[in-house]
Protein backbone atom coordinates (compact mmCIF):
# COMPACT_ATOMS: atom_id res chain seq x y z
CA UNK A 1 0.00 0.00 0.00
CA UNK A 2 1.73 3.79 -0.64
CA UNK A 3 0.17 6.32 1.38
CA UNK A 4 -2.25 8.54 -0.27
CA UNK A 5 -1.71 11.78 -1.54
CA UNK A 6 -3.13 14.43 0.74
CA UNK A 7 -2.83 18.08 1.96
CA UNK A 8 -2.94 18.13 5.70
CA UNK A 9 -3.45 20.81 8.19
CA UNK A 10 -1.05 20.91 11.10
CA UNK A 11 -1.39 22.01 14.34
CA UNK A 12 1.01 25.10 13.65
CA UNK A 13 -2.15 26.24 11.18
CA UNK A 14 0.25 25.22 8.02
CA UNK A 15 -1.06 23.05 5.17
CA UNK A 16 1.73 20.63 3.79
CA UNK A 17 1.50 17.98 1.40
CA UNK A 18 1.35 14.82 3.95
CA UNK A 19 4.50 13.33 2.08
CA UNK A 20 6.70 15.73 3.37
CA UNK A 21 6.12 14.49 6.28
CA UNK A 22 8.30 11.64 5.10
CA UNK A 23 10.13 12.59 2.43
CA UNK A 24 13.58 12.65 4.47
CA UNK A 25 12.81 10.19 7.18
CA UNK A 26 9.91 7.39 8.25
CA UNK A 27 7.11 8.67 9.27
CA UNK A 28 4.72 6.83 12.30
CA UNK A 29 1.45 9.05 11.33
CA UNK A 30 -0.76 7.70 14.81
CA UNK A 31 -4.57 8.10 14.28
CA UNK A 32 -6.26 8.54 17.31
CA UNK A 33 -9.94 8.52 18.10
CA UNK A 34 -11.62 11.79 20.06
CA UNK A 35 -10.12 13.72 22.45
CA UNK A 36 -11.96 12.67 25.68
CA UNK A 37 -10.68 9.18 24.50
CA UNK A 38 -8.92 7.45 27.93
CA UNK A 39 -7.13 5.03 25.41
CA UNK A 40 -5.86 7.95 23.40
CA UNK A 41 -4.66 10.12 26.56
CA UNK A 42 -3.16 7.04 28.03
CA UNK A 43 -1.26 6.17 24.38
CA UNK A 44 -0.38 10.06 24.21
CA UNK A 45 1.38 10.11 27.59
CA UNK A 46 3.52 6.84 26.41
CA UNK A 47 4.65 8.68 23.33
CA UNK A 48 5.67 11.90 25.55
CA UNK A 49 9.31 10.69 25.52
CA UNK A 50 9.70 10.31 22.29
CA UNK A 51 9.38 13.97 20.67
CA UNK A 52 12.37 13.28 18.91
CA UNK A 53 11.36 10.77 16.56
CA UNK A 54 9.48 11.24 13.68
CA UNK A 55 5.81 10.58 15.34
CA UNK A 56 2.81 12.74 14.10
CA UNK A 57 -0.37 12.57 15.71
CA UNK A 58 -4.07 12.61 13.31
CA UNK A 59 -7.03 13.69 15.55
CA UNK A 60 -10.73 14.77 14.65
CA UNK A 61 -10.54 18.10 16.14
CA UNK A 62 -10.36 21.57 14.14
CA UNK A 63 -7.29 23.53 14.39
CA UNK A 64 -8.25 25.71 17.55
CA UNK A 65 -9.15 21.99 19.58
CA UNK A 66 -6.41 20.47 17.83
CA UNK A 67 -4.01 23.11 20.05
CA UNK A 68 -6.26 23.63 22.99
CA UNK A 69 -5.64 19.62 23.20
CA UNK A 70 -2.19 19.52 22.61
CA UNK A 71 -1.42 22.20 25.18
CA UNK A 72 -3.77 20.84 28.09
CA UNK A 73 -1.73 17.42 27.50
CA UNK A 74 1.72 18.50 26.79
CA UNK A 75 2.14 16.81 23.35
CA UNK A 76 5.64 17.34 22.08
CA UNK A 77 4.92 15.73 18.23
CA UNK A 78 3.15 17.60 15.36
CA UNK A 79 -0.59 16.92 15.17
CA UNK A 80 -2.48 16.54 11.98
CA UNK A 81 -6.03 18.30 12.59
CA UNK A 82 -8.72 16.16 10.70
CA UNK A 83 -12.25 17.14 11.48
CA UNK A 84 -13.86 15.69 8.48
CA UNK A 85 -12.05 12.36 8.88
CA UNK A 86 -10.64 12.51 4.96
CA UNK A 87 -7.28 11.43 6.14
CA UNK A 88 -8.95 8.18 8.27
CA UNK A 89 -10.98 7.70 5.26
CA UNK A 90 -7.97 7.19 3.23
CA UNK A 91 -6.15 5.07 4.92
CA UNK A 92 -8.84 2.87 5.93
CA UNK A 93 -9.83 3.29 8.85
CA UNK A 94 -13.30 2.27 10.03
CA UNK A 95 -15.99 3.06 12.79
CA UNK A 96 -16.30 1.13 15.73
CA UNK A 97 -19.35 -1.69 16.20
CA UNK A 98 -21.54 -1.45 19.47
CA UNK A 99 -19.40 -4.92 20.74
CA UNK A 100 -16.36 -2.94 19.27
CA UNK A 101 -16.95 -0.06 21.00
CA UNK A 102 -18.14 -1.65 24.66
CA UNK A 103 -17.01 -5.23 25.44
CA UNK A 104 -15.27 -7.31 28.52
CA UNK A 105 -11.82 -6.08 27.23
CA UNK A 106 -12.23 -2.22 26.58
CA UNK A 107 -13.91 -2.29 30.05
CA UNK A 108 -10.95 -3.71 31.80
CA UNK A 109 -8.48 -1.47 29.67
CA UNK A 110 -10.48 1.52 30.62
CA UNK A 111 -10.56 0.26 34.18
CA UNK A 112 -6.72 -0.46 34.20
CA UNK A 113 -6.06 3.18 32.06
CA UNK A 114 -7.92 4.89 34.67
CA UNK A 115 -5.90 3.32 37.68
CA UNK A 116 -2.77 4.42 35.73
CA UNK A 117 -4.09 8.12 36.17
CA UNK A 118 -5.64 8.64 32.64
CA UNK A 119 -9.06 9.99 32.56
CA UNK A 120 -11.74 10.10 29.92
CA UNK A 121 -13.15 13.06 28.57
CA UNK A 122 -15.96 14.59 27.07
CA UNK A 123 -15.87 13.35 23.00
CA UNK A 124 -15.16 16.30 20.87
CA UNK A 125 -15.92 14.18 17.91
CA UNK A 126 -17.57 10.39 16.69
CA UNK A 127 -16.52 8.30 19.90
CA UNK A 128 -16.79 4.92 17.53
CA UNK A 129 -13.95 6.21 15.04
CA UNK A 130 -11.07 3.25 15.45
CA UNK A 131 -7.56 4.55 15.43
CA UNK A 132 -4.57 2.89 14.01
CA UNK A 133 -0.98 3.32 13.46
CA UNK A 134 0.81 3.36 10.19
CA UNK A 135 4.26 3.49 9.51
CA UNK A 136 5.90 5.16 5.79
CA UNK A 137 8.61 5.23 4.23
CA UNK A 138 10.61 7.41 2.55
CA UNK A 139 9.60 6.27 -0.41
CA UNK A 140 5.58 6.35 0.77
CA UNK A 141 5.40 2.95 1.21
CA UNK A 142 3.48 1.87 4.00
CA UNK A 143 5.56 -0.59 5.52
CA UNK A 144 4.10 -1.77 8.87
CA UNK A 145 0.00 -0.90 9.75
CA UNK A 146 -2.07 -1.44 12.58
CA UNK A 147 -5.40 -1.25 12.53
CA UNK A 148 -7.41 -1.12 16.04
CA UNK A 149 -9.91 -3.71 16.51
CA UNK A 150 -11.77 -2.39 19.12
CA UNK A 151 -11.82 1.03 21.10
CA UNK A 152 -9.42 0.05 23.48
CA UNK A 153 -6.80 -1.15 20.79
CA UNK A 154 -3.53 1.19 21.03
CA UNK A 155 -0.21 0.73 20.41
CA UNK A 156 1.65 2.51 23.03
CA UNK A 157 5.11 4.57 22.63
CA UNK A 158 7.57 1.80 23.07
CA UNK A 159 6.03 -0.43 20.48
CA UNK A 160 5.25 2.74 17.96
CA UNK A 161 9.04 3.70 18.31
CA UNK A 162 10.33 0.32 17.88
CA UNK A 163 8.44 -0.64 14.75
CA UNK A 164 9.75 3.13 13.61
CA UNK A 165 13.40 2.56 14.34
CA UNK A 166 13.18 -1.04 12.82
CA UNK A 167 12.27 0.87 9.32
CA UNK A 168 14.20 3.62 9.83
Amino acid sequence: MRAPYAIVNLDSGESVNLESLYSERPLALVFMRHFGCVFCREQLASLREYKDDNIVLVGMGDQKETVAFKGRLGVPQIMISDPTKALFQQFGLRRASFGQFVNRRVITRGISAMRAGHREGIPNADPFQLAGVFIINREGEVVFEQRSTDASDNLLGPQIASELRARS
